[in-house]
């Protein structure tokens, strides 16, 4: 039974669907509401950013009452008061939060490292610049004046907190609460340059973590609308800001000195020691257009990626972008497919991007070169990593996104990477509707066309040339007690976005679910209860049941910000050319029993395919994590997975996986951190068809050391080592070790 119509009317019907929505949506009369309900001064002196409220130095500012509980309790006066202060110069938005405690003594703060304190309490400021009410910077800081940042993006639905800004702000604990101060250039800031007022978008928020995780802000929010900015309170002010230098100019030194060793034979081999210097260039050319660019740029990774389980796994892992270049501006991208992942651009001698915003118009360019070419190779039922080797490939992506209505989009993405005998081209047109308040639809349509060389076609079974076409669309609905969603994915047996992660194609795949939210008051024990059903099917794209699967989520959450996820449910899965009945038992929970102490663990039980010899399986999963802190500075998080998988009444394998990152925080600027990453696996060789190891482990330490003086100007030395140990050894043998060290300066003229 087919779940679509015939190949040849995919894009037809898509485009159809398309147009006819946009239609439905013509025929409407929506207009936008800009009610202004602050009126941000301009002044002409300088407060001092130290965390405290000198005489004299904010009383020109705007008060506004931050008063307003929006959750777990729904629009009610907070237990707690807090103020915030506004006013700008012309260069530099300057922000006070005065936030009254009745216990400061229970204030949880701690020194941490940057877009790390989201356990603490905090303060932050969001700002809807363009007054699209689509997109929003997001500024926090702890009782302490610990940073974080983020882009909030209401049309993907995505919070990215790899976006950093170079800002300044400090905190102070005193006897009647807290006050952070922030300072926040307005050339971090992207708006439309004007010479009258402008009108933007503007949310203060507290977060109040004690018995429950309270959320306090300054507005409203009504749960039955299902997007956030365009929920939020406008500021008019910020006419003729001053036009200045808006440059970046940020030179890189790294130098590593490195060792290798074969376990086979004696002795370490030692690389001369490499120093390397890069530029990057962040240019403003106006404050809605900005030009990044870098030169033998430093895309070296200082700190370790978390580590991940891949036992019994036929799917690549996906690992998220760190890099500061790709990071600007990187949501100017996004799209519902993910067809830009620029992890994929691993080792480029250069790079140039620019990105803007002009009225309803949003666009975005980048190329760079990349002399270590690898993509994925995805299937229905698995995929793999294959490389060009040293073969340099150059890339271009082109992303255009038009505003229409309130806050619905409409657009195009190319991507394009090609080599010497390859090349791979991404096309997509794509939507996001809002018809209602409660509902959106996702819409995206995408064709590739690919030609590989003659070591892609030997090595990995793939053909020469290859051209398809992919499409998603979805249908949601959000209100303040229900929500479903409808979806639909069609991905072509030939469809490669090798500039993206798409890690599974020649399938289809059908999607409904069903939600149901009871919200009780704070003093309730469960002050969140969720229940939703599931039901999906997925087929390949000659009619084949991949598998079917049924569903049960449940969501609930009570004292001590406690929380427990359950997920049952059952599928018919095809493996191998046989059909296996999997049922899945999960259950995650974890409490905050201490200001200084967070306890959670998985636990999942499963019938579940044994995919390496073809036949149905027990597996028991544990996973328990810690995170403690020793007085303000200290923090240890620890992080272990048990998996233990049986066959016919015997162990096939038994997995353990630790990640132990333990860090001592001398101030918010600098921190010293050990890692610790070590997999130990065990195989009972006797149960697997083809032959493996009994015994893999790895092992991998860090030492690192950070002094940071602002998002772009920091330091980094440290030691890493790295082994393993096999059938053919007794104990791990190490086979790596460096040591490393990394500045970069932002000079901004």
């Amino acid at each position: 039974m087919e779940l679509s119509p015939h190949p040849s009317f995919k894009l037809s019907t898509s485009l159809f669907l398309l147009a006819l929505v946009i239609t439905e949506f013509l025929s409407l009369e929506l207009h936008a509401q800009s009610l202004s309900n602050y009126n941000i001064p301009r002044v002409d002196t300088k407060p001092r950013i130290d965390g405290q409220i000198d005489q004299g130095e904010w009383s020109q500012a705007k008060r506004i009452p931050v008063n307003i509980e929006t959750n777990p309790n729904d629009n009610v006066p907070a237990e707690v008061e807090a103020q915030a202060l506004l006013m700008e110069d012309g260069e530099v938005l300057y922000v006070a939060f005065i936030a009254l405690d009745p216990d400061p003594d229970q204030i949880r703060a701690f020194y941490r490292d940057r877009d790390s304190m989201w356990n603490d309490d905090w303060v932050s400021i969001v700002l809807d610049t363009f007054n699209d009410e689509r997109r929003a910077f997001e500024f926090f800081a702890n009782p302490y004046g610990v940073q974080a940042d983020a882009i909030q993006d209401d049309v993907n639905g995505d919070e990215d907190e790899s976006w950093n800004a170079i800002w300044n702000s400090a905190g102070q604990i005193n006897e009647d609460g807290y006050v952070v101060e922030m300072a926040i250039p307005m050339k971090q800031l992207r708006f439309t340059p004007s010479e009258t007022n402008q009108t933007w978008g503007i949310d203060l928020v507290r977060f109040y973590p004690r018995d429950r995780g309270t959320r306090i802000a300054n507005n409203p929010r009504d749960r039955n609308i299902s997007c956030y900015i365009c929920q939020i309170s406008k500021a008019d002010g910020f006419a003729n800001l001053t036009q200045s230098r808006n440059l970046e100019i940020i030179p890189t030194i790294t130098s590593t000195a490195v060792e290798n060793r074969n376990p086979a034979m004696a002795g370490w081999d030692s690389e001369s020691p490499d120093a390397e210097g890069s530029l990057d260039v962040r240019w403003g050319i106006s404050q809605d257009l900005y030009l990044n660019a870098t030169l033998n740029p430093d895309f070296s990774q200082v700190e370790a990626d978390s580590a991940q389980l891949d036992i019994n796994n036929t799917f690549s892992l996906f690992f998220p972008e760190r890099r500061t270049f790709f990071l600007d501006g990187a949501d100017y991208f996004d799209t519902f497919e993910r067809l830009v992942h620029t992890r994929n651009i691993s080792d480029p001698d250069y790079g140039l991007k620019l990105t803007g915003k002009s009225g309803d118009h949003t666009y975005a360019l980048l190329t760079a070169n990349d002399v270590n070419t690898s993509f994925l190779i995805p299937r229905s039922l698995g995929s793999r990593v294959a490389s060009l080797g040293e073969a340099e490939s150059k890339v271009a992506i082109g992303r255009y996104r038009f505003d229409i209505f309130e806050n619905s989009t409409i657009g195009a993405l190319i991507t394009d990477r090609r080599a010497d005998g390859y090349s791979n081209t991404v096309s997509s047109v794509d939507a996001v509707l809002r018809p209602t308040d409660q509902d959106s639809i996702s819409i995206q349509t995408m064709h590739s066309s690919s030609d590989y060389p003659t070591l892609i076609q030997s090595q990995y079974g793939q053909a020469a040339s290859l051209s398809d076409r992919s499409q998603r669309l979805e249908y949601r609905h959000n209100d303040r007690r229900w929500d479903w969603r409808l979806g639909y994915t069609d991905m072509g047996d030939n469809f490669r976005a090798d500039l993206g992660f798409v890690n599974r194609v020649d399938f289809k795949f059908v999607v409904a679910t069903v939600g149901h939210t009871w919200r009780g008051e704070s003093d309730d024990f469960f002050n969140l209860i969720r229940i939703a059903l599931d039901y999906d099917r997925t087929q390949n794209q000659s009619g084949l049941q991949l598998e079917e699967e049924f569903e049960v989520f449940l969501n609930m959450n009570g004292p001590k910000q406690s929380f427990v996820s359950g997920l049952f449910g059952g599928s018919e899965t095809y493996w191998n050319g046989k059909y296996f009945d999997e049922q899945f038992n999960q259950l995650r929970v974890g409490f905050t029993p201490r200001a200084n102490l967070r306890l959670s663990a998985l636990i999942r039980v499963e019938d579940i395919v044994d995919f390496a010899n073809t036949r149905l399986g027990r597996s028991k999963r544990f996973g328990p994590s810690i995170n403690y802190r020793w007085g303000k500075h200290l923090e240890l998080n620890l992080d272990h997975t048990l998996q233990q998988f049986d066959v016919d009444g015997s162990r096939l394998f038994t997995a353990n996986l630790t990640d132990l990152k333990t860090t001592y925080q001398f101030s918010a600027r600098s921190f010293l951190r050990f890692t610790l990453q070590y997999t130990d696996n065990k195989r009972n060789q006797g149960l697997y068809v083809r032959s493996v190891q009994a015994r893999t482990k790895q092992l991998t330490t860090q030492l690192l050391y950070s002094y940071r003086f602002s998002a772009a100007t920091r330091f980094f030395i440290g030691y890493s080592d790295a082994g393993f140990q096999n059938d053919t050894y007794d104990a791990i043998e190490k086979t790596n070790r460096t040591v490393f060290a990394k500045f970069s300066y932002a000079w901004l003229p």
